[in-house]
């Protein structure tokens, strides 16, 4: 209902087809979310528009809608938001969707990539080629209690990586 809701407040009806939320999860009750992506399809199965919903480290979210983007094409976004100390709130986001698409056993339907590059205007890029990635699967009591076995730090270990940095820089 919160997606339908910010879709329509920026005028997008017709992503009236499958959305879904690709994230890091919940383990153990702890949660960072540095990025989430929404994926809002039309009917028939077209991507319409990307939120990327940011997080950073102080307890804040901004969410950049993205207008009609195509798997494989570089979008791109204004910085207006406070992410890391050492990056100032200017410059573009530019993101690049990657999707492919599989059959297979235990409901797989294939792999995503979602990749960022942020890039200050006049000084050039700042941070090049992150990315998140995964494999589709249907979120059911399987799946959960597979990620959760798989990855059992992974959160925590998300929040580890950004203090390190931040401690290297």
């Amino acid at each position: 209902a919160w997606m339908e809701q910010l879709l329509a407040e920026h005028g997008i009806t017709d992503a009236d087809g499958e959305i879904w939320l690709h994230t890091y999860p919940r383990v153990l009750g702890y949660a960072f979310k540095p990025v989430s992506f929404w994926y809002c399809h039309r009917a028939d199965g077209t991507l319409r528009a990307v939120v990327a919903e940011v997080n950073n480290t102080f307890g804040e979210r901004h969410c950049y809608l993205l207008e009609q983007p195509r798997y494989g094409v570089p979008c791109t976004a204004t910085k207006v938001f406070h992410v890391s100390p050492f990056c100032p709130v200017r410059g573009e986001y530019r993101f690049v969707f990657m999707r492919t698409y599989q059959g297979g056993e235990n409901g797989e339907h294939g792999r995503t990539v979602a990749r960022i590059d942020y890039h200050v205007y006049a000084g050039g890029p700042v941070l090049i080629a992150t990315s998140v990635s995964g494999t589709l699967l249907p979120l059911n009591e399987q799946t959960r209690h597979r990620a959760l076995w798989d990855h059992p730090a992974l959160t925590l270990a998300v929040i580890a990586r950004i203090h390190w940095q931040a401690l290297r820089l």
